[in-house]
């Protein structure tokens, strides 16, 4: 439980980006109302707590909540903390509605986790009229991309099917259905924009107005120029791409 969260407190590209954007925009904290929806360690809590929140409602269902609470207690500026373990789709505030929403809700090709869903139950449930959350927008994007390491790699986990000699059995008719295997999965993996080949389609979502079935059936239309990749040069055209 602490490993998983020391990940995502080491991606320091995921954290700093957090706590600056809300300790940089003081005036949407201070001395405001505030809920961290799927609190986790408590972190952006705490960012909160910097910026001058007068209350932070650091909500958290799974036992994290328990660590929450013990970094809120040691640290001067979570005495503004009250960590909830609870779901939020079962919270009860004391304190009506809040004035900020913050959360960490964004999984793989956004969607992934399922957390999107619940930050918008606390905008609907939670959130006053023209109340701010951090963040608001989020963006998926789709290129087409070439990366001959990545290739190879998958392609040699499919050698062992290349064996004609395997307790004496040729295991080589399995080969190509393993290479269509392996090249189906998805991979999740962090890449340097340098593999990119095209120019890349996106959809937007701004979570103060998008509907929760919006997340459930999403197309993303594609038209993509791929440049130089492999000595070909083309254009691809795709109805639409389907989450």
């Amino acid at each position: 439980m602490l490993q998983h969260q020391q990940n995502m407190l080491q991606d320091m590209v995921r954290t700093g980006t957090y706590h600056a954007a809300i300790t940089e925009n003081q005036a949407d904290f201070e001395g405001k109302v505030v809920m961290d929806v799927g609190a986790g360690s408590g972190i952006l809590s705490l960012f909160a707590a910097q910026a001058g929140a007068a209350k932070v409602f650091a909500v958290e269902a799974s036992d994290m909540a328990n660590f929450a609470q013990l970094l809120a207690e040691n640290n001067s500026v979570g005495r503004v903390i009250q960590v909830c373990h609870s779901k939020v789709e079962m919270l009860k505030l004391p304190e009506g509605r809040v004035d900020v929403l913050v959360s960490e809700p964004m999984g793989t090709l956004l969607v992934n986790e399922r957390m999107l869903e619940t930050y918008l139950y606390a905008r609907d449930h939670f959130l006053k009229p023209g109340g701010k959350m951090f963040p608001q927008v989020g963006r998926i994007h789709v290129a087409a991309f070439s990366d001959p390491m990545l290739y190879n790699e998958l392609l040699g986990k499919a050698m062992f099917w290349q064996q004609t000699s395997y307790y004496g059995l040729d295991m080589t008719p399995l080969h190509q259905p393993a290479v269509q295997g392996y090249f189906a999965q998805v991979v999740v993996d962090a890449f340097d924009p340098s593999v990119l080949v095209s120019d890349c389609a996106s959809r937007i979502f701004d979570f103060a107005t998008v509907k929760e079935e919006e997340l459930h059936d999403i197309n993303i239309f594609l038209s993509l120029t791929v440049g130089k990749c492999s000595s070909t040069t083309a254009k691809l055209k795709y109805s639409k791409y389907k989450l």
